[in-house]
């Protein structure tokens, strides 16, 4: 329901009198999906020699169409002037709008060699297939199964009297077909291949002394048939009415369901470990990686820009992060540790001074990447975003919440034209986050297998500002400036939090 103001002159007051200027009401049966994904998959290890071990396998996912009990399932048919076509009919003469694919195989291979007493080669490869990664299966979308219901009011103060109001509702009756004509459609490939993947990994291990290990690794993979979901009826930037330069002129906004994006990781990997007897614990991993692919943030603000080229939306991953460095570590206080709570007269020192132990978790990562889009899109093609023109680097001497880059290096393109901006060029503020907790045990056995933990975690305990991206949009007054930290909704990059606990253990 929208309250514009149209009405009193403040959107606020339209809804306190309940008379929105319009109303939808988006109406979809209750639909029953149905797939199967058996898999089938052998392997062995096989040892060589007392160094070198080897293991071989083989998968293969099956995956069958997905059908709807009731065939209420409609596909997109690209000739001529385009129409929707319900299952059992036309181009889609089954139950389904998509076929099965049978012949996923994924072989893997891995070893691990024995260099000497104290060192270890180890190394990996394999593909991997992945099914589709959908909140709801759009497969079920489109018109005539599903519809939308609209009420719309005058959209000015003479139609106060004849508005409908809220508790007028929608109309009573719901149709069990809804009209194609100006719809919104979902299209799919009828033979797309699975998302898959290429792993491989080579790791070099070396036991430095009877307590601490270093490895070096170089972990890979590279990505194809990536689900990305660009708009196949966008129209041809230019001027005048939107649907006359669409492809499908009948229809709005296409979105394709189309596994021809790509990915690719590379990274070095260094763990160092070190386990003291004296209670010290100490672990080290530091990350150098690049990521690259086509496909994420396809449906963010930035988009695909041009849903006729999606080589122009290969850039740096929207979770791309440069530099990573996690220090761990735990130590147990040197006294009080085995003892019996309330044991003779090691009973209060136990209570009191007894089974502490000090943990932290320090992450230090450089940013994740976001690109300059325009306030405003001036292409005139549909809903898709205009990415800016770059005249400059962007970047500043001294990147603050004030000016995190400079938007005068990016310019409008203009009228009806594509920006040039690579995507997710710039990059946004770091990590910088201490976690330190105290743990005390409260014994019932000797062992200690029997016990009460009593817990005091701070997360981000200097209280720091994990700041978030930047304002990227070019043209509005608070563009470059940073006005968010963290993620508190997924307990990510917090500020300060303190949370007391209690675990027993028995």
């Amino acid at each position: 329901m929208n309250f514009s103001g149209a009405y009193t002159g403040y959107g606020l007051a339209d809804f306190l009198y309940g008379k929105p200027v319009s109303s939808q009401l988006d109406v979809a049966q209750f639909f029953t999906l149905h797939r199967w994904r058996p898999s089938l998959y052998i392997q062995d290890t096989f040892r060589m020699t007392p160094s070198l071990t080897l293991n071989f396998g083989l998968r293969d996912d099956l995956f069958t169409p997905w059908t709807e009990r009731h065939d209420r399932l409609a596909g997109f048919d690209p000739s001529g002037a385009g129409a929707l076509v319900p299952v059992g009919s036309g181009i889609f003469p089954g139950r389904s709008v998509t076929d099965g694919r049978y012949t996923n195989f994924g072989p893997r291979f891995g070893f691990a060699y024995n260099i000497n007493s104290r060192t270890v080669l180890r190394g990996g490869v394999g593909i991997f297939y992945a099914t589709e990664t959908y909140n709801s299966n759009p497969m079920s979308k489109n018109a005539p199964f599903n519809g939308s219901l609209n009420v719309t009011n005058s959209n000015d103060a003479a139609g106060w009297a004849a508005a409908k109001p809220i508790s007028a509702g929608f109309p009573p009756a719901r149709p069990a077909l809804f009209p194609t004509a100006g719809a919104a459609f979902q299209a799919f490939t009828r033979r797309n291949p699975n998302p898959s993947e290429h792993e491989f990994n080579v790791n070099l291990e070396r036991r430095i002394s009877s307590h601490d290990v270093l490895s070096v690794a170089y972990v890979g993979q590279t990505a194809i048939h990536i689900l990305v979901n660009p708009n196949i009826n966008q129209a041809v930037p230019g001027p005048g009415a939107v649907a006359a330069r669409r492809p499908y002129p009948n229809f709005s906004d296409g979105t394709l369901n189309c596994y021809c994006a790509t990915s690719s990781f590379n990274s070095l990997q260094m763990t160092y470990q070190n386990r003291i007897s004296s209670g010290l614990d100490f672990q080290a991993v530091y990350t150098l990686a690049h990521s690259l692919d086509s496909s994420s943030g396809n449906s963010n603000l930035v988009g695909v820009q041009n849903g006729r080229n999606l080589d122009a939306n290969r850039g740096n991953s929207d979770f791309d992060v440069r530099h990573a460095a996690v220090l761990s570590w735990s130590y147990k206080l040197p006294f009080g540790h085995g003892q019996k709570f309330g044991a003779h007269a090691n009973g209060f020192a136990q209570t009191v001074i007894g089974s502490w132990q000090l943990n932290s978790i320090d992450t230090f990562a450089t940013g994740s990447p976001f690109t300059p889009v325009m306030v405003t899109s001036q292409l005139n093609s549909g809903s898709a975003a205009q990415w800016a023109n770059r005249i400059g680097s962007g970047k500043v001497a001294h990147p603050s919440i004030k000016q995190w880059f400079n938007p005068a290096d990016f310019t409008s393109p203009g009228l009806y034209t594509f920006g040039n901006v690579s995507r997710n060029l710039l990059y946004g503020p770091g990590t910088e986050q201490l976690d330190v907790s105290i743990f005390k045990d409260f014994n019932f056995s000797q062992d200690g297998a029997r016990r009460l933990q009593m817990r005091a975690e701070t997360f981000n305990v200097f209280n720091k500002p994990q700041f978030n991206n930047p304002n990227a949009q070019i043209g509005s007054t608070a563009a470059g400036t940073i006005t968010s930290a963290g993620a508190p909704l997924l307990f990510q990059r917090t500020s300060r939090e303190i949370q007391i606990a209690a675990k027993i253990y028995f």
